[in-house]
């Protein structure tokens, strides 16, 4: 073979067999993609499970109540009852929830309505019947039914007092708070005027918050939450209002959404810090009608001592502050409630 024909053989063999290597290393490309996208997957949905099976409970605290044992449920409405609480492990009445937040969607309008109720409200306790302030049922719960009582005696007692169904209930401590705001990055808030608290947490923090838009991170946004010393009670509950619209805007985000990394990091955090009698598919409807809602439009009611809050100031018969209904029973509390996206 001469060297031009040579040279001609050789062309014809890089020819045939170009578009055999470029089909092959095509392949492993997209081999390697798949493998990659779907151990990514394969991890979230095992961690995801894996969650789930971390935080949540029996819906009704393990046999010791009926699920709803007052309230008949309206089917356009889901009512989710948010309990913050310091933490099992705090020794200064870790298990009282100091934040009780009903959240209300309204199914058919995309409405939403954040209905809190102070933690200082006196009720009658489920099943033992003794009168405690309202933030103490968590606890006794608890008490009677580790890991599903606390949720089980609020749900019953915040269905008392508001008259609503209580679909589900989620309690998240301290540090599943703050460390949910720093994995979403931060929540912005806006304030119409200085905040500033000096006296609550003078050990640990003084809050100097300008007037406009704050950039909190996870400790900051928690003593925000948590602030009422220079405030009140009442203010401290449309304080964690604001934090929590903040931060569903941004969790909410497709940025974060299309995170899996983020996300993945969020499951870790709930499931060592949140316990809920909600399942999977009952999570990702609420976020699906959530997403949809108008965070400018959503509703907000606190009750307070003003005339419109319903409650007044009074004294436990072993001197302790508490808070009573207006008219000595709570139907002009469920009446507001019921009434909330008239």
């Amino acid at each position: 073979m001469d060297y031009q024909n040579e040279n001609q053989f050789h062309e014809e063999q890089y020819i045939k067999e170009k578009p055999k290597k470029s089909k092959f290393r095509r392949f492993l490309f997209w081999l390697v993609v798949i493998i990659v996208v779907g151990g990514s997957i394969s991890a979230l949905l095992f961690k995801t499970g894996f969650t789930f099976s971390q935080i949540s409970i029996d819906n009704n605290g393990g046999g010791i109540l009926p699920i709803q044992p007052i309230k008949e449920k309206d089917p356009d409405r889901a009512n989710i009852l948010l309990l913050g609480l310091r933490g099992e492990d705090d020794p200064h009445g870790g298990l009282l929830t100091d934040s009780l937040m009903l959240i209300s969607l309204k199914k058919s309008a995309g409405q939403v309505a954040l209905i809190s109720i102070p933690r200082d409200l006196y009720a009658k306790m489920p099943v033992t019947g003794e009168w405690q302030k309202i933030n103490y049922a968590y606890a006794l719960g608890e008490e009677k039914k580790w890991g599903g009582g606390g949720i089980a005696y609020s749900k019953v007692i915040v269905s008392e007092v508001s008259g609503l169904y209580i679909d589900y209930a989620v309690s998240i401590n301290h540090n599943a708070f703050k460390e949910v705001v720093d994995a979403i990055g931060g929540i912005d808030i806006y304030l119409d005027k200085p905040f500033v608290e000096n006296k609550q947490f003078t050990n640990e923090i003084i809050l100097d918050l300008p007037a406009g838009k704050n950039h909190l991170d996870g400790t900051t946004a928690l003593f925000f939450a948590r602030s009422r010393y220079t405030t009140s009670d009442f203010d401290r509950m449309r304080r964690q209002q604001q934090v929590l619209l903040a931060a569903k805007d941004k969790i909410l985000s497709l940025g974060f959404l299309a995170n899996p990394v983020k996300v993945f990091n969020l499951l870790s955090i709930l499931g060592k810090n949140v316990r809920t009698d909600m399942g999977a598919g009952d999570i990702q409807s609420m976020i699906s009608l959530a997403s949809r809602v108008d965070s400018g439009n959503i509703i907000k009611k606190v009750f307070d001592t003003t005339p419109e809050g319903l409650l007044y100031s009074n004294h436990a018969e072993n001197g302790a502050y508490i808070l009573s209904p207006v008219g000595g029973n709570y139907d002009k509390m469920r009446e507001a409630c019921r009434n909330i996206f008239n």
